[in-house]
């Protein structure tokens, strides 16, 4: 098959201390104690400001190296003419906490290149749990749904991609990305760290 239109979405499992999830949990629950909530795509959860890449916790700062060093990996090997000496590779990102009935709205991460998110804390539902915690990716060609629905949806024309990944995964996509959060269902927090990086030229 020839090279084709298509739209990336990576599933990480990075290599850290099996401490650091515990670790993060509770700083970030400091954090949200001191820091109220701003509004951008979350529905009745918890955002924080966008500063994690400059916070000094131990865990956070922790956390960011293995981010920037597993980004910079994923995208060397999504593409030989990448270089990432060329570029100064800027990072943002910051926290969600999605309480039962927490949400977060269709949107994108433009003007960034790449964003990415890691799973902190995912509320454990059974496989018949509806799609509580998922996140959803809507496909940018959405005229592709009409072969989806003649039995091409796993040749990536479905109209939509949703999973729920798992706590110490890294699901990376390109910032163009159209996504979504569905609602968390259950009692437990849902919490994750959002990220965007940008690629400037030297």
């Amino acid at each position: 098959m020839e090279a084709s239109f298509k739209t990336p979405v990576y599933i990480i499992k990075p290599k850290f201390s099996e401490s650091l999830l515990n670790e993060l949990e509770a700083d970030i629950y400091k954090i949200q104690a001191n820091s109220p909530s701003i509004e951008v795509s979350n529905i009745n959860g918890w955002h924080s400001e966008t500063d994690l890449f400059r916070r000094e916790e131990t865990s956070i700062k922790t956390l960011c190296g293995v981010l920037m060093t597993e980004t910079t990996r994923q995208l060397m090997s999504i593409s030989s003419n990448f270089d990432p000496k060329k570029y100064d590779g800027q990072f943002g990102g910051w926290i969600n906490i999605n309480q039962k009935g927490g949400a977060n709205a269709t949107h994108h991460h433009q003007p960034w290149d790449w964003s990415g998110v890691f799973y902190v804390k995912q509320p454990n539902i059974s496989d018949e749990g509806g799609r509580s915690g998922m996140i959803e990716f809507i496909n940018p060609c959405q005229q592709s749904s009409t072969l989806a629905s003649k039995g091409f949806e796993n040749s990536g024309m479905a109209p939509f991609l949703r999973f729920r990944p798992n706590p110490g995964e890294i699901v990376l996509f390109p910032s163009y990305l159209l996504h979504s959060v569905y609602a968390n269902e259950t009692d437990d927090d849902r919490i994750t760290i959002a990220y965007n990086v940008r690629l400037n030229e030297k």
